[in-house]
């Protein structure tokens, strides 16, 4: 999928209306080609928008062990 198609496809008719209804909303997509060319990034600048992370994974994981602080946990706690 193209950018073009991505945009007149995907977000003007169906995104930018959502995101219109839901005040307060945030949308987040995934670092693929449509998604990160600028025609999409420009279709977006009225959405808040939460970027998303290089590596999910890492981000995920360093999210969550900052919830726990430097706590340790046994594997066998859960046993």
């Amino acid at each position: 999928m193209t950018a073009q198609r991505y945009v007149h496809d995907i977000l003007q008719p169906h995104v930018l209306p959502l995101m219109q209804r839901l005040p307060g909303a945030f949308f987040q997509q995934d670092n693929s080609l449509p998604h990160t060319a600028r025609m999409s990034q420009d279709c977006l600048l009225i959405v808040n928008t939460l970027p998303w992370p290089p590596d999910p994974q890492v981000f995920l994981q360093s999210s969550i062990s900052g919830s726990f602080g430097t706590a340790s946990w046994a594997s066998d706690e859960f046993e």
